[in-house]
């Protein structure tokens, strides 16, 4: 209303000056707040939101096959020509897309045309063509999905056969060492120190990939894997399991990973992160004791 008053004013009763027409909006422009989709590289829109002022995308670009065996080979290809963390390998479960297998994902974008451009420029790898996946942030996997575990950067790591793990575990039960059951973590180094007794069923290195089923997972603690074949296990936080996500931001990077869950609220914790690898936390572990919410 003052504008309007301001301009009858000014005038002296001639015709106000033509507005010009706001310029069109395209379809495809969502508004991007804080860090954008081509900041990040990992899934960290569903089903936890690991970076709370990341933009969701609304598309990705992935190469998807059903092979394990090409799904390294893809990656192997991409790895250093992409940004940090990028490729990231997930399932096409978890994206709550379909058809079935593995994603090895070049980026995310904060508009479906941009991720089709970037589809259409990248090369064929393995026979495999990349392709624009638009991404619905409240689609759900399926009952039981699948998931890869990838070996994060950094040397060589151990894995242990599921036997030692489950043996490990009942030592837990049945010591009575009051500060071995003090809070989870607590239980978690616990049993990676009585693994640490025994010989590794292998070594898995980093950017190792296995397709493995939800059953499998050991939530939050040690993260499937196979050895010749075998179900065998590493600690979780040398995996990217846990939607683990780097964010590119103020010329740093970052990792942030779900270790933990309580009353079905996500616990995080985040990492510097570079070509290395993990350092010092900027986020300390929340040490939560035993017990229902």
């Amino acid at each position: 209303m003052k504008q309007l008053l301001f301009v009858a004013l000014a005038a002296c009763g001639s015709p106000p000056p033509p507005v010009a027409p706001a310029p069109p909006v395209p379809v495809d422009a969502p508004t991007v707040t804080g860090v954008a989709p081509e900041d990040t590289a990992g899934l960290y829109w569903l089903p936890y939101a690991t970076c709370a002022d990341c933009t969701a995308p609304q598309a990705v670009v992935a190469y998807v096959t059903p092979d394990e065996r090409a799904a390294r080979t893809i990656r192997a290809a991409l790895d250093g020509k992409l940004g940090l963390g990028l490729p990231y390998v997930v399932h096409t479960d978890e994206l709550g897309v379909a058809p079935r297998g593995i994603a090895i994902v070049v980026g995310a974008f904060a508009s479906r045309d941009a991720a089709e451009r970037a589809a259409a420029t990248s090369p064929v790898l393995a026979a495999a063509h990349a392709s624009a996946i638009a991404i619905d942030p409240h689609a759900q996997p399926p009952e039981a999905p699948r998931h890869v575990t990838v070996g994060d950067r950094g040397g060589p790591v151990q894995a242990w056969s599921k036997a030692d793990v489950d043996a490990a575990k009942a030592a837990l039960d049945a010591t009575s060492d009051p500060e071995a059951h003090k809070t989870l973590a607590a239980m978690h180094d616990w049993v990676l120190r009585q693994l640490a007794t025994r010989p590794a069923a292998c070594s898995v290195l980093p950017g190792d990939l296995f397709v493995v089923e939800d059953g499998d997972l050991d939530w939050y603690e040690l993260a499937p894997v196979h050895c010749g074949g075998q179900l065998a296990y590493i600690s979780w936080t040398q995996s990217l399991l846990g939607h683990a996500v780097i964010v590119r931001k103020d010329g740093a990077q970052t990792l942030t990973q779900v270790v933990g869950a309580e009353c079905d609220t996500p616990i995080l914790r985040t990492w510097r992160y570079d070509a290395e690898g993990r350092h010092d936390d900027v986020t300390p572990p929340v040490q939560l004791a035993r017990g229902g919410c």
